[in-house]
Protein backbone atom coordinates (compact mmCIF):
# COMPACT_ATOMS: atom_id res chain seq x y z
CA UNK A 1 0.00 0.00 0.00
CA UNK A 2 2.99 2.43 1.01
CA UNK A 3 4.71 1.58 -2.42
CA UNK A 4 1.19 2.35 -4.07
CA UNK A 5 1.15 5.43 -2.69
CA UNK A 6 4.61 6.62 -3.72
CA UNK A 7 3.64 5.65 -6.87
CA UNK A 8 0.79 8.10 -7.02
CA UNK A 9 2.46 10.69 -5.59
CA UNK A 10 5.07 10.43 -8.53
CA UNK A 11 2.51 10.82 -10.81
CA UNK A 12 0.77 13.47 -9.97
CA UNK A 13 3.64 15.42 -9.70
CA UNK A 14 4.79 15.15 -13.11
CA UNK A 15 1.68 15.53 -13.89
CA UNK A 16 1.96 19.03 -12.36
CA UNK A 17 4.96 19.98 -13.58
CA UNK A 18 4.19 18.49 -17.18
CA UNK A 19 1.59 21.67 -16.95
CA UNK A 20 4.26 24.21 -15.89
CA UNK A 21 7.39 25.70 -17.80
CA UNK A 22 9.05 25.81 -14.19
CA UNK A 23 8.65 29.84 -13.68
CA UNK A 24 4.93 29.01 -12.17
CA UNK A 25 3.56 30.53 -15.55
CA UNK A 26 0.77 28.82 -17.89
CA UNK A 27 2.45 26.41 -20.60
CA UNK A 28 0.29 26.63 -24.31
CA UNK A 29 -2.00 23.95 -24.66
CA UNK A 30 -1.83 22.99 -28.51
CA UNK A 31 -4.37 19.74 -27.79
CA UNK A 32 -7.01 22.38 -27.41
CA UNK A 33 -7.70 23.67 -31.08
CA UNK A 34 -10.08 26.72 -31.91
CA UNK A 35 -11.94 27.10 -35.42
CA UNK A 36 -10.29 30.22 -36.41
CA UNK A 37 -7.13 31.35 -34.44
CA UNK A 38 -7.59 34.88 -35.40
CA UNK A 39 -11.46 36.60 -36.60
CA UNK A 40 -11.47 39.66 -38.96
CA UNK A 41 -14.88 41.42 -38.10
CA UNK A 42 -14.08 43.92 -41.29
CA UNK A 43 -14.97 47.31 -41.79
CA UNK A 44 -17.38 47.68 -39.15
CA UNK A 45 -19.10 51.33 -37.98
CA UNK A 46 -19.25 52.79 -34.45
CA UNK A 47 -23.03 53.36 -35.10
CA UNK A 48 -23.82 50.01 -35.67
CA UNK A 49 -22.96 49.19 -32.40
CA UNK A 50 -21.41 45.90 -30.56
CA UNK A 51 -20.44 42.61 -32.96
CA UNK A 52 -19.64 39.30 -31.98
CA UNK A 53 -18.28 35.90 -32.68
CA UNK A 54 -17.95 32.26 -31.48
CA UNK A 55 -14.80 30.53 -31.94
CA UNK A 56 -14.98 26.94 -31.15
CA UNK A 57 -12.19 24.99 -29.38
CA UNK A 58 -11.90 20.99 -30.02
CA UNK A 59 -10.39 18.61 -27.57
CA UNK A 60 -7.98 16.94 -29.60
CA UNK A 61 -5.61 15.25 -26.32
CA UNK A 62 -6.51 12.63 -24.03
CA UNK A 63 -7.15 14.72 -21.15
CA UNK A 64 -10.40 16.77 -19.86
CA UNK A 65 -10.15 20.42 -20.20
CA UNK A 66 -11.77 22.92 -18.63
CA UNK A 67 -12.04 26.77 -19.56
CA UNK A 68 -10.52 28.54 -16.02
CA UNK A 69 -11.60 32.17 -17.68
CA UNK A 70 -11.05 34.25 -20.70
CA UNK A 71 -8.74 37.50 -20.25
CA UNK A 72 -8.67 40.29 -22.71
CA UNK A 73 -7.65 43.12 -20.76
CA UNK A 74 -10.38 45.77 -22.11
CA UNK A 75 -13.73 46.74 -21.40
CA UNK A 76 -14.38 46.93 -25.29
CA UNK A 77 -14.83 43.02 -25.18
CA UNK A 78 -16.62 40.98 -23.49
CA UNK A 79 -16.38 37.12 -23.29
CA UNK A 80 -18.52 34.50 -22.62
CA UNK A 81 -17.89 30.92 -22.45
CA UNK A 82 -18.72 27.08 -21.69
CA UNK A 83 -18.10 26.20 -18.36
CA UNK A 84 -18.32 22.38 -18.27
CA UNK A 85 -15.20 20.41 -18.57
CA UNK A 86 -14.50 19.51 -22.37
CA UNK A 87 -13.81 15.56 -22.72
CA UNK A 88 -11.22 13.99 -25.60
CA UNK A 89 -13.29 14.69 -29.04
CA UNK A 90 -15.69 17.01 -27.49
CA UNK A 91 -15.70 20.69 -28.72
CA UNK A 92 -16.38 24.23 -25.96
CA UNK A 93 -17.52 27.53 -27.47
CA UNK A 94 -16.18 31.02 -26.42
CA UNK A 95 -18.16 33.95 -27.77
CA UNK A 96 -17.03 37.27 -27.84
CA UNK A 97 -18.69 40.51 -27.83
CA UNK A 98 -16.75 43.30 -29.32
CA UNK A 99 -17.79 47.42 -28.72
CA UNK A 100 -16.40 49.47 -31.34
CA UNK A 101 -17.87 52.63 -29.22
CA UNK A 102 -14.88 55.57 -29.18
CA UNK A 103 -12.84 53.63 -31.42
CA UNK A 104 -11.59 54.22 -35.03
CA UNK A 105 -9.63 52.33 -37.57
CA UNK A 106 -7.71 49.61 -37.24
CA UNK A 107 -8.48 47.49 -34.36
CA UNK A 108 -6.01 44.22 -33.05
CA UNK A 109 -6.79 42.47 -29.86
CA UNK A 110 -5.76 38.97 -28.15
CA UNK A 111 -8.10 37.01 -26.26
CA UNK A 112 -6.03 34.66 -23.76
CA UNK A 113 -8.31 31.47 -22.88
CA UNK A 114 -6.87 30.50 -19.80
CA UNK A 115 -7.28 26.35 -19.07
CA UNK A 116 -7.22 23.75 -15.77
CA UNK A 117 -7.16 26.27 -13.30
CA UNK A 118 -4.73 28.33 -14.76
CA UNK A 119 -1.80 25.66 -15.79
CA UNK A 120 -2.33 26.13 -19.30
CA UNK A 121 -3.86 28.55 -22.11
CA UNK A 122 -4.74 28.80 -25.62
CA UNK A 123 -5.52 32.14 -27.24
CA UNK A 124 -7.40 34.02 -30.69
CA UNK A 125 -7.26 37.22 -32.03
CA UNK A 126 -9.94 39.59 -32.82
CA UNK A 127 -9.51 42.21 -35.47
CA UNK A 128 -11.77 45.03 -37.01
CA UNK A 129 -11.40 48.10 -39.00
CA UNK A 130 -13.77 50.98 -37.34
CA UNK A 131 -15.68 53.66 -39.07
CA UNK A 132 -15.88 56.12 -36.21
CA UNK A 133 -19.00 58.77 -36.50
CA UNK A 134 -19.05 61.75 -35.45
CA UNK A 135 -19.19 62.78 -31.34
CA UNK A 136 -20.19 65.98 -29.71
CA UNK A 137 -17.23 68.06 -29.50
CA UNK A 138 -17.85 68.80 -25.60
CA UNK A 139 -17.06 65.25 -25.02
CA UNK A 140 -13.32 65.55 -25.37
CA UNK A 141 -13.40 69.43 -25.35
CA UNK A 142 -15.63 70.86 -22.14
CA UNK A 143 -14.13 74.14 -22.04
CA UNK A 144 -15.09 76.82 -24.73
CA UNK A 145 -12.03 79.66 -25.12
CA UNK A 146 -14.60 81.83 -27.42
CA UNK A 147 -14.65 82.36 -31.50
CA UNK A 148 -15.45 78.41 -32.10
CA UNK A 149 -12.22 77.21 -29.90
CA UNK A 150 -13.12 74.43 -27.25
CA UNK A 151 -10.08 72.74 -25.55
CA UNK A 152 -9.60 69.46 -23.51
CA UNK A 153 -8.77 71.53 -19.94
CA UNK A 154 -9.23 74.56 -18.47
CA UNK A 155 -6.00 74.55 -15.80
CA UNK A 156 -2.13 72.87 -16.09
CA UNK A 157 -1.55 72.49 -12.53
CA UNK A 158 2.56 71.37 -13.44
CA UNK A 159 3.57 69.34 -9.89
CA UNK A 160 6.33 70.28 -7.47
CA UNK A 161 9.52 68.63 -8.86
CA UNK A 162 13.37 68.69 -8.76
CA UNK A 163 15.48 70.83 -11.34
CA UNK A 164 16.03 68.61 -14.16
CA UNK A 165 13.10 66.94 -14.16
CA UNK A 166 10.24 67.92 -16.82
CA UNK A 167 6.40 67.11 -17.14
CA UNK A 168 4.01 67.36 -20.22
CA UNK A 169 0.34 67.36 -20.98
CA UNK A 170 -1.67 66.49 -24.65
CA UNK A 171 -3.58 69.91 -24.58
CA UNK A 172 -6.90 69.10 -27.10
CA UNK A 173 -8.32 71.60 -29.25
CA UNK A 174 -11.34 71.81 -31.34
CA UNK A 175 -12.59 74.46 -34.33
CA UNK A 176 -15.78 74.24 -33.85
CA UNK A 177 -16.99 76.19 -37.03
CA UNK A 178 -17.36 75.70 -40.36
CA UNK A 179 -14.33 78.37 -41.21
CA UNK A 180 -10.57 77.95 -40.85
CA UNK A 181 -8.79 79.31 -37.60
CA UNK A 182 -5.46 80.76 -36.80
CA UNK A 183 -4.99 80.72 -32.92
CA UNK A 184 -2.04 82.68 -31.15
CA UNK A 185 -1.12 81.48 -27.83
CA UNK A 186 0.07 84.66 -25.59
CA UNK A 187 1.60 83.94 -22.32
CA UNK A 188 1.13 86.58 -19.37
CA UNK A 189 3.34 87.09 -18.15
CA UNK A 190 5.82 85.36 -20.61
CA UNK A 191 7.59 82.20 -19.20
CA UNK A 192 9.90 81.41 -21.85
CA UNK A 193 10.59 77.86 -20.17
CA UNK A 194 7.29 76.57 -20.86
CA UNK A 195 7.57 75.12 -24.38
CA UNK A 196 4.12 74.91 -26.80
CA UNK A 197 3.68 76.20 -30.10
CA UNK A 198 3.36 80.01 -30.49
CA UNK A 199 0.78 79.43 -33.47
CA UNK A 200 -1.59 76.79 -34.48
CA UNK A 201 -4.27 76.62 -38.00
CA UNK A 202 -6.79 74.52 -37.76
CA UNK A 203 -8.81 73.86 -40.18
CA UNK A 204 -12.77 73.87 -40.16
CA UNK A 205 -14.13 71.18 -37.49
CA UNK A 206 -10.58 70.27 -37.10
CA UNK A 207 -9.81 68.62 -33.50
CA UNK A 208 -6.00 68.15 -32.38
CA UNK A 209 -3.79 68.25 -29.85
CA UNK A 210 -0.59 69.75 -28.88
CA UNK A 211 2.42 69.25 -26.40
CA UNK A 212 2.46 71.28 -23.11
CA UNK A 213 5.73 70.58 -21.20
CA UNK A 214 7.78 72.05 -18.57
CA UNK A 215 11.67 71.44 -17.50
CA UNK A 216 12.09 72.59 -13.63
CA UNK A 217 15.75 74.22 -14.27
CA UNK A 218 15.31 75.25 -10.41
CA UNK A 219 13.11 74.02 -7.33
CA UNK A 220 10.24 76.24 -6.51
CA UNK A 221 9.82 77.48 -3.22
CA UNK A 222 6.17 79.20 -3.89
CA UNK A 223 3.07 78.31 -5.99
CA UNK A 224 3.11 80.21 -8.83
CA UNK A 225 1.20 80.92 -12.45
CA UNK A 226 0.56 82.22 -15.95
CA UNK A 227 -2.12 82.64 -18.08
CA UNK A 228 -1.90 81.63 -21.82
CA UNK A 229 -4.56 83.91 -23.73
CA UNK A 230 -5.79 81.76 -26.98
CA UNK A 231 -5.96 84.54 -29.40
CA UNK A 232 -8.45 83.56 -32.21
CA UNK A 233 -8.13 84.90 -35.42
CA UNK A 234 -6.93 88.02 -34.19
CA UNK A 235 -9.55 88.09 -31.32
CA UNK A 236 -8.72 87.26 -27.39
CA UNK A 237 -10.33 84.33 -25.86
CA UNK A 238 -10.66 82.90 -22.13
CA UNK A 239 -7.04 82.35 -19.88
CA UNK A 240 -5.80 79.01 -20.03
CA UNK A 241 -4.08 79.18 -16.54
CA UNK A 242 -0.76 77.53 -16.14
CA UNK A 243 0.08 76.81 -12.54
CA UNK A 244 3.51 75.34 -10.72
CA UNK A 245 2.77 73.69 -7.40
CA UNK A 246 5.53 74.09 -4.56
CA UNK A 247 6.08 72.57 -1.13
CA UNK A 248 2.97 71.10 0.36
CA UNK A 249 0.79 72.02 -2.07
CA UNK A 250 -1.11 68.59 -3.62
CA UNK A 251 -0.49 68.38 -6.86
CA UNK A 252 -4.31 67.93 -8.82
CA UNK A 253 -5.39 67.05 -11.82
CA UNK A 254 -8.70 68.61 -11.20
CA UNK A 255 -10.07 71.66 -12.52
Amino acid sequence: MKRYLLFLFSVLQLTTISAQDGTGQPVFLKEFQPNEHAHDFGRIYEKDGKVSTVFTFTNTGRQVVAISDVNTWCGCIVPAFTKKGVRPGETAHIKVEFDPDHKSGNFVKQVVVLLNNGKNYQRVWVKANIVPMPHPVTEDHPYYYGQGLYMSQQILPFPDLSPGQSHAYELKLANDTDKPMTIEFRRRPNNTVLKMPEKITLKARERTSIRVSYRYFRKHTVTRSIMVIPVVNGKEGKPLKVKWNAGDNKFRLLN
